[in-house]
């Protein structure tokens, strides 16, 4: 089975070195997980206008810092699990630390924030398996979890080998995501829910 019909099944494992090689001919994002090319999902415009929320209030805060901020294009790599994704928002606070994936694919190493905007599709993938391999990662703070369905944050931050769970959804909330305060109605700021 070639790794298109793969990714299209999700049925048979490949290795990352034949992900990377798919990967790179790709039209679309795909992620490496458990050893399966996974397709990424359709995003609502509600995802899109939260993802535009946090990456204009979060860049602005952080301009003037030594921090780059990527909004679900940048490829994120963690050894420790072998997975490779492609985040909602990525915070990289001080030196990009790449993996080589090919002569012209690097991966992002060293993470300082990871942003997941849940949908019905990705919500338990994100919250188990990505999770736990998110965890892995050194220089990983914050794992943050943003419902697209209802104004709810959920952060996980790295306490030294604890993860402290705190959420977010009274009007007036206001939370820490890196070193920005980010208030809750900023990052639901046009968002129309359904129903």
């Amino acid at each position: 089975m070639t790794a298109k019909s793969q990714a299209d099944e999700g049925k048979k494992s490949v290795t990352l070195e034949d992900y990377f090689e798919f990967e790179y001919k790709a039209e679309r994002h795909h992620e490496f997980i458990d050893g399966k090319i996974v397709a990424m999902a359709y995003t609502s415009p509600e995802h899109g206008q939260i993802a535009s929320n946090l990456g204009l209030v979060i860049g602005l805060c952080l301009r003037e810092k030594d921090c780059s901020v990527y909004i679900g294009d940048r490829m994120l790599f963690v050894p420790d699990c072998e997975g490779v994704f492609y985040p909602d928002l990525l915070l990289v606070c001080g030196n990009l630390e790449f993996y080589q994936a090919t002569r012209n694919m690097k991966a992002t190493l060293n993470p300082t924030v990871v942003i997941e905007i849940l949908s019905d599709s990705t919500e338990y993938l994100d919250k188990t398996t990505k999770t736990r391999c998110y965890k892995k990662i050194p220089s990983l703070q914050q794992i943050v979890f943003v419902s697209q369905k209802e104004k709810h944050v959920r952060i996980l931050e790295r306490e030294g080998e604890r993860w402290i769970d705190t959420e977010f959804y009274e009007e007036g909330d206001e939370m820490k995501i890196g070193d920005c305060a980010v208030p809750l109605t900023e990052v639901y700021r046009r968002v129309a829910f359904a129903g």
